[in-house]
């Protein structure tokens, strides 16, 4: 009797726990429809996510105001619809876009490129490699179909410069599985504006391959298909706030059998320089025309790589010259004098100053007035740099010699590549949006006068961004990664380029930047006090978006008051 009764038991417990398992299963499968911050990282492999349900949002005019909306819990193939309206009106200038995760193969190092480099495991990351994230942004309208369990949208508003001062109170509507929706999305456009990009008061630039262009959307470089791909770059790059673009010398010049100069391709380049100025970017800069071998030597060249003709030899000194003067001479023609800038050798080291100096002058002699610009590794060249480009941490680490260029009347911008990792600000996939955000804030800090990628879309022969983020650097050290991102910041898809998180980022801190200059002029004391609640140095900021968001809600309603 005692077993028959044990026996019951146990089948009463096990259907017992096979019901609720199965109500347990069944919750966990409906769809959950959350709102979240644009400067959240989201995962597709979120199970579940403390998203919101209402969410609001401060925003000056002549921005962005941008949400995403999280839907997990889905059945692949489901279809997912979305609305906006305003006063149950739908919203005809919403723009929607549907965001595509991306691989992180490897975790940027503490140091430099990836943790394999150094062997330290870097605890400044925002998840542990490998995983995958939310990154490029493909636009879409309604409805679209989940690939998996999990889909995430971005809904955004321009808010223009003739917009209201008010609180406009959208309503995002989301049906699919059988479940709809509704959240609530509040931005209070203020009165303060950010000024239009030729109207910018900080330099940016991300350096872009033409190569790669012709080779992601299946176009041949100089044909009318070329130049129609180009203004959809410039135009991506005019939405980021990149005002600035760069131009290789060698792609309007030709060469003979023996690597001189040979024809110059005057109409290319204006046509080349009027596609992006057409489109908005203001500024010019042209880009070293001298090189380094490897890191591995001291051999310094001049363009055309293939020949190795040394930079300081009579035929290197030579060559600089009449290609100098071939584009100095477009430049006077066109009015360029006052948007030109000119790289020469990129990242110097202490090695190389006695060359470059020699290069220097012989720049000047063709280009008289044309400022130099460089990513520089070396204090050695002061007053042969009209603009210096450190690292952001050797910046901090010699902050007293470039506040002394800054006295003597050179401009310094800050730049970041394969490194810095750790807790330093970068713009790599496995950190914080807001760290590409404190770009804008860092130079409101320091008044530094720009900022400088090598990466729009340099991803490497054979890499596809959208399969590979960390790739192999060179040749040689196995464990020489570029961390995850830093070849691109945007993605191509084949009708056109896709805009990322991380672009989208850096374009908010340039638009903060705006609004920092603006508070410093109205009271600077009060600027640097909310500057400095958030960002304190290169590697000391809050990486809370709340308390970012909260900053920037007292600027803006600073400058709100007359």
């Amino acid at each position: 009797m005692n077993r028959a009764r044990f026996a019951l038991t146990i089948v009463l417990i096990t259907l017992f726990t096979e019901m609720i398992s199965s109500q347990i299963l069944n919750q966990s499968i409906q769809p959950v429809i959350r709102l979240c911050d644009e400067l959240t990282e989201l995962y597709p492999d979120t199970v579940y996510h403390r998203g919101m349900k209402e969410y609001a949002v401060d925003a000056a005019r002549g921005t962005i105001a941008g949400v995403h909306v999280l839907v997990t819990g889905l059945d692949p193939g489901t279809a997912v619809q979305f609305r906006l309206f305003l006063d149950d009106m739908p919203v005809k200038e919403a723009r929607w876009y549907r965001m595509i995760d991306v691989p992180v193969e490897e975790n940027t190092g503490l140091d430099s490129r990836t943790e394999k480099f150094s062997g330290q495991i870097n605890p400044f990351v925002i998840r542990r490699a490998p995983f995958r994230i939310y990154e490029a942004l493909e636009p879409v309208v309604s409805p679209v179909i989940a690939g998996g369990k999990t889909i995430a949208l971005r809904a955004e508003i321009p808010v223009v410069n003739e917009a209201p001062v008010c609180d406009n109170k959208y309503i995002i509507q989301v049906e699919t599985g059988g479940k709809s929706e509704e959240l609530r999305w509040s931005v209070r456009v203020h009165k303060a504006a950010v000024p239009p990009l030729k109207r910018s008061t900080i330099s940016y630039v991300n350096w872009h391959s033409v190569g790669n262009l012709c080779a992601d959307h299946e176009v041949e470089i100089w044909t009318e298909p070329f130049w129609k791909m180009l203004s959809e770059y410039a135009r991506l790059m005019v939405r980021g706030r990149q005002n600035t673009f760069w131009l290789l010398w060698q792609d309007y010049f030709d060469f003979d059998s023996s690597g001189r100069v040979c024809q110059f391709f005057r109409e290319r380049l204006e046509r080349y320089v009027k596609a992006f100025m057409d489109e908005g970017l203001e500024k010019i800069q042209g880009c070293p025309f001298a090189f380094r071998e490897n890191w591995s030597t001291d051999a310094m060249y001049v363009i055309p790589a293939q020949f190795k003709i040394p930079a300081v030899s009579e035929a290197g000194l030579r060559q600089i010259a009449i290609m100098a003067d071939s584009i100095f001479s477009v430049i006077k023609a066109n009015n360029w004098r006052d948007k030109w800038m000119q790289g020469i050798f990129d990242e110097p080291t202490d090695e190389y100053a006695g060359r470059y100096k020699v290069l220097a002058d012989t720049l000047r002699r063709h280009m008289s007035g044309i400022p130099v610009i460089e990513a520089t590794m070396t204090t050695k060249l002061a007053g042969y740099i009209d603009i210096l480009c450190p690292q952001v941490q050797e910046y901090q680490k010699e902050h007293e010699f470039y506040e002394g260029r800054k006295a003597a009347g050179d401009k310094v911008w800050v730049y970041t590549c394969l490194v810095p990792g750790g807790a330093w600000i970068n713009r790599l996939l496995d950190q914080e949006r807001l760290r590409q955000v404190y770009f804008g804030w860092g130079c409101a800090r320091y008044n530094l006068n720009g900022y400088l990628h090598w990466g729009f879309n340099m991803h490497r022969p054979g890499q596809d961004p959208f399969k590979q983020s960390a790739i192999q650097h060179g040749e040689g050290d196995a464990n020489n990664f570029l961390p995850a991102g830093d070849t691109h910041i945007i993605y191509p898809k084949k009708e056109g380029p896709l805009s990322g998180q991380r672009f989208e980022a850096v374009r908010i801190g340039m638009e903060d930047y705006e609004l920092l200059a603006q508070m410093k002029r109205k009271n600077s004391k009060f600027a640097d006090s909310l500057i400095t609640r958030i960002f304190r140095a290169f590697d000391d900021y809050s990486r809370d978006v709340d308390e970012y968001r909260n900053t920037k809600r007292l600027i803006l309603e600073s400058l709100d008051e007359d």
